[in-house]
């Protein structure tokens, strides 16, 4: 019969091959240097854009024209979302939509430290520290077992002195997935999908919901409607990344 290879085996075999074999970029597989932060190269690093102003104060809309100060967007100022700020680390393009793309649907861990590394921008920081407790999107058990994790969980805890609490939110129905859908099916799609476990653990706290992509806002904005229910103080919102809409 087959034996498990010894976690400690493993270990040392991963370790020899990272001290014999040169650090390769995830994205286009030349040679990083081991000063790296994380295994991306500095070519692709240069195809990432970073969210930076001027955007929308409140949803984080990156806009088109670079000219101009920071403001509240149109969709903003006619419907107002139920969380307070909404921040991405980038747009979803090139090797970032990449990552979230394999990392959610291939499964490839390796992609993680780069996603958690990226957070770590200072505007997402500032939000990290300003917030009492993250609160990671939820996935319905159905989604997790076929998945076999949480993304939005796994970014959460690369922020390891900020408490995250696992499931301060659930999901109560199984959905369909969000891709494809148009902005008022996605909103249909997740209404009164989310619910708090334990309010008291939320009432009168500064909440950061924690996801890998902001595409119309549909899926937190329904998780802070009902944290706000709950008596959320505040509730912002941190991604990976957004999608470009201008």
């Amino acid at each position: 019969m087959a034996m498990d290879t010894p976690a400690w085996l493993k270990y040392f075999g991963a370790s020899l091959l990272e001290f014999f074999l040169p650090r390769m970029c995830l994205f286009c597989g030349v040679p990083v240097g081991e000063t790296a932060a994380v295994a991306v190269c500095p070519e692709c690093e240069a195809q990432i854009t970073w969210v930076a102003s001027p955007l929308c104060t409140c949803c984080g809309r990156v806009f088109a024209s670079r000219d101009g100060t920071d403001l509240v967007c149109g969709d903003c100022q006619t419907d107002p979302p139920p969380f307070d700020h909404a921040r991405a680390a980038a747009l979803y393009d090139g090797p970032v939509a990449q990552a979230i793309t394999r990392f959610k649907f291939s499964r490839q861990m390796a992609l993680l430290p780069v996603m958690q590394h990226w957070l770590q921008h200072p505007p997402c920081l500032e939000l990290v520290a300003a917030a009492d407790l993250l609160a990671p999107v939820p996935l319905h058990p159905k989604r997790i077992k076929n998945r076999g994790f949480n993304q939005s969980l796994l970014l959460a805890q690369g922020f390891p002195e900020a408490a995250v609490v696992r499931e301060a939110l659930i999901r109560t129905r199984h959905t369909a997935p969000q891709v494809g859908l148009n902005p008022k099916e996605r909103q249909d799609n997740v209404k009164g999908a989310f619910a708090v476990t334990d309010p008291a653990r939320v009432k009168d706290q500064s909440v950061l919901l924690i996801d890998d992509l902001y595409t119309t806002g549909s899926t937190v904005k329904e998780c802070a409607r009902v944290l706000r229910k709950a008596g959320a103080r505040r509730v912002e919102v941190l991604t990976v990344a957004r999608v470009k809409y201008d």
